[in-house]
């Protein structure tokens, strides 16, 4: 099988992974906030060269398509339709809180939360088995404080929402920091369910996953 692409760029740092089938074959992470769109190009091609593949031989790609920051939701986007139109490939469009979920191995309630700014947290419950979740409650936005009192006993947690709202409740346990981020390499991992399904977007069809307006709109008169 030709090799395929996961990214992320959601967050304060991008994320990229290359696979093969099911096979991991490299990741890689980095970069400043609001510098993803010109720093992961460059970073591609690095992997590509360490692979000793090509970029054109990349048959699909993953991205996180939100929730997240503005600009990352739409820089990650952007590369992915890029890469879709141009090398005519599918995409396969995968939710953050997902690909978070998916750090986490096996766990019967696993929560999964964000910092989305302006005091407020957004989250989810998973199931996953063998690195694979399954939606238990569906994402919602919430004050630091309702988010600590929604943790059902006995979860685990994760996510950039910790750097906010550290629970400090004896039945959950917060996993390590090195989980929090959003790696490729679950982005990937979560992709797989819905290349199998053949469960891929049009690059045309592409569309941020936000949970709030945007900040800035333009008001035509």
């Amino acid at each position: 099988m030709n090799p395929w692409l996961a990214l992320d760029s959601t967050g304060e740092s991008y994320s990229l992974a290359l696979w093969r089938g099911n096979r991991l074959l490299a990741e890689c992470s980095g970069g400043q906030p609001r510098q993803h769109l010109v720093q992961l190009f460059p970073a591609l091609a690095l992997l590509c060269e360490q692979t000793g593949l090509m970029l054109s031989q990349i048959s699909a790609v993953a991205v996180t398509a939100g929730p997240g920051s503005f600009t990352g939701v739409r820089t990650g986007l952007l590369v992915a339709k890029t890469l879709g139109q141009s090398l005519k490939i599918p995409v396969y469009p995968v939710d953050t809180l997902e690909a978070v979920a998916a750090n986490v191995t096996e766990g019967q309630s696993v929560v999964a939360g964000l910092d989305a700014r302006k005091g407020e947290i957004v989250w989810a419950r998973y199931r996953v088995k063998a690195g694979l979740p399954a939606l238990l409650d569906p994402a919602r936005l919430a004050s630091p404080e309702e988010f600590l009192r929604s943790i059902p006993a006995g979860s685990l947690v994760l996510g950039s929402a910790l750097q906010v709202a550290l629970p400090k409740n004896e039945e959950v346990s917060v996993l390590p920091p090195d989980l929090w981020r959003v790696r490729a390499a679950s982005v990937g991992r979560v992709a797989l369910g819905q290349m199998a399904q053949a469960a891929d977007t049009p690059w045309a069809r592409l569309r941020p996953e936000y949970v709030r307006p945007a900040d800035v709109q333009v008001h035509r008169g």
